[in-house]
């Protein structure tokens, strides 16, 4: 008979719900075990295994052994708040002067892309010249059009861009 194993046909003991007694008692260690790390964790670990399994039932002895796992996991998922938690990172897009500019006056670039090219807007070809179209109008502001993009884009990277402008950059 290939592939028949015996072990593998056998039921796996199911483990019994954790009683108030050994919930109890985990929770006296669970102080302990989220103020310590590495060899120490692995010690209070073993500590509150024994102490736990004073009170459990009469079990097989897989299932006792495997019981030490059911402890960790529980420990594990009462453990907290984790500490020293890395900030989210920001994954939005971080506005400059140009991109503001290429924001606001989109349709006109597309306009004159399409007029001096004859490249429509869609069309694979728009990305060749897109950037160098826009460098042309960015480089072609007025000093007092460029300083009211920089606050703008200082105001969007804070508070978010308005509804508008996002609805026109989704398209």
């Amino acid at each position: 008979m290939t592939g028949n194993n015996s072990e593998t046909d056998e039921e796996a003991p199911k483990q019994l719900p954790l009683n108030e007694a050994k919930v109890a008692i985990l929770e006296i260690y669970l102080e302990q075990w989220n103020t310590t790390s590495g060899q120490e964790r692995n010690v209070e670990w073993g500590d509150a295994t024994r102490d736990a399994r004073v009170k459990a039932p009469e079990m097989d002895p897989k299932l006792l052994k495997s019981r030490k796992t059911v402890y960790r996991k529980w420990l594990q998922n009462h453990r907290g708040k984790q500490k020293d938690a890395k900030p989210p990172i920001n994954l939005g897009r971080k506005w400059t002067y140009q991109t503001v500019v290429g924001a606001l006056r989109k349709n006109e670039l597309l306009k004159n892309i399409e007029d001096e090219t004859g490249v429509k807007p869609g069309e694979t070809e728009m990305m060749n010249h897109y950037s160098k179209y826009l460098t042309e109008m960015v480089n072609s502001l007025m000093e007092k059009e460029v300083e009211e993009a920089t606050k703008m884009a200082i105001v969007w990277n804070k508070q978010g861009i308005p509804p508008k402008v996002q609805a026109d950059t989704a398209k």
